[in-house]
């Protein structure tokens, strides 16, 4: 396992924290302790381009995280990229961090993209990493950095909101949680607490209508399910595999702009090795103008398009092929 440069290493520098677009709880998480522990030697801000998320928002409100939106980078000397390795996750800011002539660092754990937005040793991706709050903790432990109970907080927060509340956990991210409430000083259901968003009634109905409008598939001894809808995909797509489908994505066209996003039950992830950043949204871009990524069984699509339908039915003709590999003569199957 490689790591970046000893955080101690960032003396007198003038640097800008950068999470990606829609930043979720695990990214505005890793980039605040990152800013906490720098702050210290260095000018620092933290950014998020273009829009927050929802928990992500109410999470920086509870532990006054300061961040601004689309950041200009003027003056900066060194760039810190975080929870993000594909250029379309920068959204609108995508040209000033390709443009941007001083050093760049990434660190990320998603599936790696084609892209090569931070080249060799100054890029750290783990894809088997559940968080990037785990790289920054183990970044701040090879740096001999201190950690304070804000930090342990903001930390614990982020695995916990990524591993799916420890769905996806291995035995280390417990090993990690346990080492970090003893830091916090907290009880776990305190973490959780910081992470509680109430849902509105825009996106209830918008996961009530994806259950309605779901369209159901048979890969063999698996379900893929599509619903096409207005809003909340990420939302409507983990409704979906709660409510029994092994594979789910929801998706929708407004204004010729194409959003889907897919989820995967452990199962099938384990059974047939399926990873849907790779197998299914990175190649969907051969047929849609756009890119997507995210993790195995966690991903997105963004770019142009006015049938969501047919890119719906992409994602599943693509599932399909996957599975195939582990599993040759599986039939495609719609239930009417």
């Amino acid at each position: 396992m490689r790591h970046l440069i000893p955080l101690t290493a960032f003396k007198n520098k003038k640097i800008v924290l950068l999470t990606h677009a829609g930043a979720d709880v695990d990214a505005i998480s890793a980039a605040a302790v990152l800013s906490l522990f720098l702050s210290k030697r260095n000018s620092v801000k933290l950014g998020v381009p273009e829009h927050i998320s929802l928990a992500a928002k109410i999470l920086a409100q509870k532990m006054k995280i300061r961040y601004s939106l689309g950041p200009s980078l003027q003056g900066a000397d060194t760039l810190i990229l975080v929870d993000f390795n594909s250029w379309d996750m920068l959204g609108n800011m995508g040209k000033a961090v390709k443009s941007f002539p001083g050093k760049k660092y990434l660190l990320d754990h998603h599936t790696k993209s084609r892209d090569k937005i931070v080249a060799g040793k100054n890029a750290w991706i783990e894809e088997d990493a559940v968080a990037s709050c785990s790289l920054v903790y183990m970044w701040l432990l090879k740096s001999n950095a201190g950690i304070s109970k804000k930090m342990a907080m903001l930390l614990a927060a982020g695995i916990t909101a990524d591993s799916a509340h420890f769905l996806i956990a291995d035995a280390n991210t417990f090993t990690v949680m346990s080492a970090l409430l003893q830091k916090s000083g907290k009880r776990f259901s305190e973490i959780v607490a910081l992470l509680r968003v109430e849902r509105g009634f825009s996106e209830k109905i918008a996961v009530l209508k994806a259950a309605k409008r779901s369209r159901i598939f048979r890969l063999g001894e698996f379900i893929a399910v599509t619903a096409d809808i207005g809003a909340f995909e990420a939302d409507a797509a983990t409704a979906l595999v709660k409510l029994g489908a092994d594979i789910a994505f929801a998706g929708n066209s407004e204004g010729n702009e194409l959003k889907i996003s897919g989820r995967a039950s452990q199962s099938v992830l384990k059974e047939t090795g399926i990873d849907l950043a790779r197998d299914i949204f990175q190649p969907l871009g051969k047929f849609f103008e756009g890119s997507g990524g995210g993790h195995s069984g966690a991903a997105a699509f963004n770019g142009k398009g006015s049938s969501v339908e047919a890119a719906l039915l992409k994602c599943v003709e693509l599932s399909k092929k996957a599975i195939a590999k582990r599993k040759p003569g599986i039939q495609l199957k719609e239930y009417t």
